[in-house]
C-alpha cells in the first residue's frame, strides 16, 4: 500500500477536486490531506490566505517541522516513500515540497499547468492519474 498526502495551502486549493492517483499493478492507495494551518482538525485561515506577512513567516518553521514529521513517520510506518501531491507554486506548496522531500517523501506535481515544477519534484501526475518520472 502506498500513502498519498494531498497538500492544501489555500482556500482555492481546498475547493479544487482532489487529483486521483493510479499506481502500477493496481497497488492500493491510502490518502490523507494536510492543511497548511496550525490546527489540522479544524483548519481556519490557511498559510497562503494569511493576511499578515509577519504571521506567515512566524508559522513557517512550525508548519515545516510538523509536515516533516508527518512524512517521516508515514515512511517509517508504511515502509515506502509517501507521495506528496503539490498543486501550484505558492508558499504552502513550497514549504510542503521541501519539508516533504527532507522527510523522505516523493514530491508529485499534481496540477495540469505548464509552469515549471518545484525543484524537489520527482513525479508529474498525468491527466489519466498515472505517474511519470520528472525530467528536468
Amino acid at each position: 500500500m502506498r500513502h498519498v498526502i494531498v497538500v492544501v495551502g489555500s482556500d482555492e486549493q481546498r475547493r479544487q477536486a482532489v487529483p486521483q492517483v493510479c499506481l502500477l499493478d493496481d497497488e492500493s492507495v491510502r490518502e490523507s490531506t494536510w492543511y497548511a494551518s496550525r490546527n489540522q482538525d479544524a483548519p481556519g485561515v490557511l498559510l497562503d490566505d494569511q493576511p499578515s506577512f509577519v504571521l506567515r513567516f512566524a508559522l513557517l518553521p512550525l508548519l515545516a517541522y510538523r509536515f516533516y514529521l508527518l512524512v517521516h513517520n508515514t515512511r517509517l510506518w508504511g515502509g515506502k516513500r509517501p507521495l506528496v501531491l503539490i498543486r501550484g507554486r505558492s508558499l504552502g506548496s513550497r514549504l510542503a515540497a521541501y519539508a516533504g522531500s527532507w522527510g523522505g517523501g516523493d514530491i508529485v506535481k499534481a496540477d495540469g499547468s505548464d509552469g515549471p515544477a518545484l525543484r524537489p519534484t520527482r513525479y508529474v501526475l498525468q491527466p489519466d492519474g498515472k505517474l511519470k518520472l520528472f525530467e528536468a
